[in-house]
């Protein structure tokens, strides 16, 4: 399908989206067109939705799909027992605590009713924290596309072809990071490679992650966080340390990072405190583990203790997805040993 012929490729917006879901369901009513094809995905996707409707002979809805109900994306009502609450997302993420809202106000609304949560989102999703707090399920793309693969082949319905090869055609662009040298990577790689490491259990090595885009007066970057929920105190103030992963202008830089808990600025003596220790000499633990000094310190409420260098000769912004993977892992187990040494009981107070 020629993607400039195809509605979707304009049609980008969550509104949009709505729209296709409430179409695509309205052929789970009883009284819908005779389109068993997308009838049979309708209740695919509902099946997902409320896995207890697998075990009923017979799902439909009972009532048509409502839009914007109460600022509800889409409000569905099935086999007359179930509200199912479809929070779609493309690219943005929940906020102001609405996924808790909007069950709050279906099950106030319909007390007669199981009120159930769906997460839909066809673009990223760095974390999962607040869908899983409130007990939405979650469906991301691969899922999505896995599902409507299932009956592309069995109908011609130019609607559901068009929002499928849209999607399929966004996937492909996401994927290509797997490719590409990180020099051409655009968002949607960058994203794409940061939603793959979210899930990387061996290369995290008990790592958390998130990730998102940073904008700031040098023209902005994708960033990812990788921390291990270790606060350690000094001179009564807590601070985390962590790791940044940037990519900018086609390369990739990493660094080595503490931010005040309370928010107020790090000065010089907290900032040299997470670099050195004392043992027999004062020793860079930061740079003994490949964190090299930046050209300035700054002493805001997060400074950057160092640059990971993976090597003098390797070009940045030639690299390809492995030397990637391979470099932050490198990265990552330096700033676990960097932490260690520094959290071990012999360390002494910064360098004077």
């Amino acid at each position: 399908m020629n993607m400039h012929h195809n509605i979707f490729h304009y049609a980008t917006s969550e509104l949009s989206q709505d729209a296709f879901l409430c179409w695509l369901f309205s052929f789970a009513l009883k009284d819908a067109d005779n389109e068993p094809v997308l009838n049979a995905c309708a209740v695919d996707f509902l099946k997902q939705f409320v896995p207890e409707l697998k075990d009923e002979g017979e799902v439909w809805l009972s009532h048509p799909p409502e839009k914007q109900y109460k600022s509800i994306d889409v409000l569905l009502t099935v086999n007359d027992r179930y509200k199912i609450i479809v929070e779609d997302k493309t690219y943005t993420k929940e906020h102001d605590d609405q996924l808790r809202r909007y069950h709050d106000t279906v099950t106030a609304d319909f007390p007669d009713y199981i009120v159930k949560g769906v997460y839909f989102k066809t673009g990223f999703q760095s974390n999962r924290w607040e869908i899983d707090r409130n007990g939405y399920t979650y469906l991301g793309l691969d899922s999505i596309l896995n599902t409507l693969e299932k009956y592309v082949s069995q109908t011609s319905n130019i609607i559901f072809l068009s929002y499928y090869h849209y999607l399929k055609e966004l996937d492909s662009e996401i994927k290509a990071y797997l490719t590409l040298p990180i020099r051409q990577w655009g968002w949607a790689q960058i994203n794409g490679f940061y939603d793959s490491i979210k899930n990387d259990i061996d290369l995290l090595q008990g790592m958390m992650c998130d990730y998102g885009y940073v904008s700031n007066p040098s023209g902005g970057f994708y960033g990812m966080w990788l921390y291990n929920n270790i606060f350690p105190s000094y001179n009564g103030d807590t601070y985390e340390l962590y790791l940044q992963c940037e990519f900018s202008n086609g390369s990739l830089r990493i660094c080595y990072k503490a931010s005040m808990e309370s928010g107020g600025k790090i000065d010089k003596s907290a900032r040299e405190y997470f670099i050195w220790r004392e043992g027999d000499t004062w020793v860079n633990i930061a740079d003994k583990n490949g964190f090299k000094k930046p050209t300035r310190y700054g002493c805001g409420k997060t400074v950057t203790l160092g640059f990971y260098s993976p090597g003098d000769e390797l070009d940045m912004q030639d690299l390809s997805y492995h030397d990637v993977k391979k470099i932050l892992s490198n990265a990552i187990r330096a700033f676990q040993q960097t932490v260690k040494e520094l959290m071990a009981p012999s360390y002494g107070q910064a360098q004077p």
